[in-house]
């Protein structure tokens, strides 16, 4: 009688351990996580990014969700040369620049200089293209572009880099 007496109390705890095991390996088997903090309208295991096939292409779906200036008034502020990688980069409006990649190793790098910067940005990550406003890093009032809903409703990643302080 006292054997089934524990087989009864260890049929709970084994079913517990049961659970806790299946939860451990429906969490190993998803993606990570981005670790910037995302607004995007896709499921939390769909992380497709939506992509375009040009510079032009992007700005105009950039303009179709936040309007961008018809002839905007400032050269874009290109970024230097990055280890061979070259991006796209054209104005949207004063301070909020539209850029493109051909290639993943170039939005990586462009990725990493953004996340790596002194001056506080705020940026929309897509697939093969990223929006950076740069009104607070160039001490500009704010552009009232909102890239929360352009990430949105672009299916992007919103996320804002604080800077890392000067020395």
């Amino acid at each position: 009688m006292m054997i089934t007496g524990k087989r009864k109390g260890m049929a709970p705890i084994a079913a517990i351990g049961v659970i806790v095991g299946l939860t451990s390996c429906a969490v190993n088997s998803q993606p990570a996580a981005v670790p910037q903090k995302s607004t995007t309208t896709q499921p939390a295991a769909a992380f497709q990014y939506k992509e375009f096939a040009s510079v032009d292409d992007a700005r105009r779906a950039v303009a179709g969700v936040i309007g961008c200036d018809d002839e905007p008034k400032t050269d874009p502020i290109i970024n230097p040369d990055l280890a061979g990688f070259t991006a796209e980069y054209v104005v949207c409006a004063n301070r909020v620049q539209v850029v493109w990649f051909k290639t993943e190793e170039a939005r990586n790098a462009e990725h990493q200089l953004h996340s790596d910067s002194a001056q506080p940005l705020t940026i929309v990550e897509g697939g093969n293209w990223m929006v950076v406003d740069m009104s607070e890093a160039l001490d500009e009032p704010p552009s009232g572009k909102d890239l929360r809903a352009l990430a949105q409703e672009l299916g992007g990643n919103f996320r804002y880099v604080s800077g890392v302080g000067s020395s």
